[in-house]
């Protein structure tokens, strides 16, 4: 744990130098890092137990039948201060193949497409599949320095990471109504309210991305979520 602190106070420490050279140059800091990560959507809504709670005079004699095998989609988005790429559907589950075709084919293109590309930098975890060699060595390829490759972006840090953060709970809230009755329903909620997201609400998250880096500092490398 000591060594993921470590990691972690050192990527933030980049983060912020790269901060301070943007806004030498062009009054920019948050706005050119472009954050992935996947997540699994259920077609049945999920519950909180938290927030779902029934107070009642008597012991409940019925109770709330869930499949034992729900139906799922896996996801993939990307996220800048400016726009979502995706959503992404993978078909199966992540493997480093379908995951560097999903680059090359779906991502890269729509990267191609966005003002000033060039500039931006490009995070991801480390997941097995991202970090194969054959992934690695593409990424590199591609965005040279301004990847952050599997050195770099530190263990267990979902607190750095706006996909986790902010998109999969903020879309998790939306998607289920209306509630879909199939897995392609559920794409198409999905798709939807993932569209719907205005460019102010990432440009805030990433805001808060700058607040979380100072945080880390101040917690010598330690997670932050309840701080």
């Amino acid at each position: 744990m000591v060594y993921d602190f470590e990691k972690r106070t050192f990527l933030v420490e980049k983060f912020i130098e790269l901060k301070s050279w943007y806004f030498k140059t062009s009054d920019i800091s948050h706005d050119r890092i472009i954050c992935t990560d996947e997540a699994y959507f259920y077609l049945t809504e999920p519950s909180n137990k938290q927030n779902n709670r029934l107070w009642l005079n008597a012991k409940p004699q019925e109770g709330i039948e869930r499949p034992l095998h729900e139906q799922k989609v896996l996801v993939f988005c990307a996220i800048s201060a400016a726009k979502v790429y995706g959503p992404y559907f993978f078909s199966t589950s992540v493997n480093q193949h379908n995951y560097l075709s999903m680059l090359q084919d779906w991502f890269w293109p729509k990267h191609l497409r966005t003002d000033s590309y060039k500039k931006y930098y490009f995070q991801q975890d480390g997941a097995t599949p991202h970090t194969a060699n054959l992934v690695q060595n593409w990424m590199r390829e591609k965005m040279g320095k301004k990847f952050m490759d599997k050195s770099k972006w530190p263990p267990r840090s979902p607190d750095l990471n706006p996909c986790d953060y902010f998109l999969w709970g903020y879309l998790k809230q939306k998607v289920y109504n209306p509630l879909p009755k199939n897995l392609e329903e559920l794409k198409v909620n999905i798709e939807r309210e993932t569209q719907k997201i205005p460019k102010n609400m990432l440009n805030s998250t990433f805001l808060n991305f700058e607040k979380r880096l100072n945080l880390v500092i101040n917690a010598k490398g330690g997670h932050i979520e309840n701080k």
